[in-house]
């Protein structure tokens, strides 16, 4: 049956040539001391979400986002302790969507069995050539999916053409307010009449509870989409922005959200510049998840 009708709260710790920037300055091909280095903060970030997680007691709906290739060692510790995972499939730092291992994708998630199986896809539905590629390529791994029984969750992010940063006047807040959210619509409804079919959106936050009301049931049409959960994206915004956000969705009709960066990123980068050591950098990332967690659930 398609869909997730179950709260889901994620931590991802996905992110690599972001991170990989921030940390090292480097785009590219890390060192294998560096790799490791990528390795080791994921095992921190994780390490925080596992100090909350022991103190939550909605175990069930807490879940992280992570890569296999520096989260080997996380994807496995989650199986092992049977907390919910999702698995990145996308080659990070990409303008258009390919998977992170080709042809051979199908084998890479099944090394892990995650519950939850994600894609992130850049997606302007003013992109027609690039959005078809992007699409059929989509549509593979959605099918795949449900043919296997994985939960399959998209990430659609939808970035401004030039022409919509020149109707804004070049301000990305006003193409938030006044132009995503059509177009996010738009990227829906070409997406499930191309077959691809999510079980799990994460969606990037709206600056207004209307924009929410009008694309849930987009995302919901049809008898098949009634159970299709939808998570809130944080998009590395500040804490208050965050619970902002938090405030302006209709949190009754959502499973909950994806937020990462905000909750670990300060503590990452304060343990790398050796202002804090690893316990200080595990209790930030684990308050801060946490904090979250009952502010949504409040």
């Amino acid at each position: 049956m398609l869909g997730y009708p179950k709260n889901l709260y994620i931590l991802p710790l996905d992110h690599r040539d972001f991170l990989v920037k921030i940390l090292f300055g480097l785009k590219g091909a890390l060192n294998v001391k560096d790799h490791r280095l990528m390795e080791k903060y994921r095992e921190l970030v994780f390490d925080g979400f596992y100090a909350a997680y022991k103190k939550l007691n909605n175990k069930p709906e807490l879940a992280i986002l992570v890569d296999e290739e520096f989260g080997s060692s996380v994807l496995n510790s989650a199986r092992k302790k049977k907390i919910v995972f999702c698995l990145s499939t996308e080659k990070s730092g990409q303008s258009g969507f390919t998977l992170e291992y080709g042809r051979d994708f199908g084998k890479h998630i099944e090394k892990f069995h995650p519950p939850i199986v994600k894609a992130l896809v850049r997606y302007n539905p003013a992109n027609i050539q690039v959005n078809r590629i992007q699409l059929k390529r989509l549509k593979q791994l959605s099918d795949w999916c449900h043919t296997y029984g994985y939960k399959f969750l998209l990430e659609p992010l939808v970035p401004p053409t030039v022409a919509d940063l020149e109707k804004c006047h070049g301000r990305q807040d006003l193409f938030d307010k006044n132009i995503r959210p059509r177009l996010a619509q738009t990227m829906v409804k070409e997406t499930q009449l191309s077959g691809v079919e999510p079980d799990i959106w994460k969606i990037e936050a709206f600056e207004s509870t209307k924009d929410w009301e009008k694309i849930i049931p987009v995302i919901r049409r049809g008898q098949s989409r009634s159970e299709v959960g939808i998570v809130l994206l944080g998009r590395n915004a500040s804490f208050a922005q965050v619970k902002r956000w938090f405030n302006l969705a209709p949190r009754e009709q959502l499973n909950g959200f994806a937020v990462g960066r905000t909750v670990f990123l300060r503590a990452v980068e304060e343990f790398y510049a050796k202002k804090i050591n690893r316990p200080a950098a595990v209790k930030i990332i684990a308050d801060n998840y946490a904090e979250l967690v009952r502010y949504w659930t409040k």
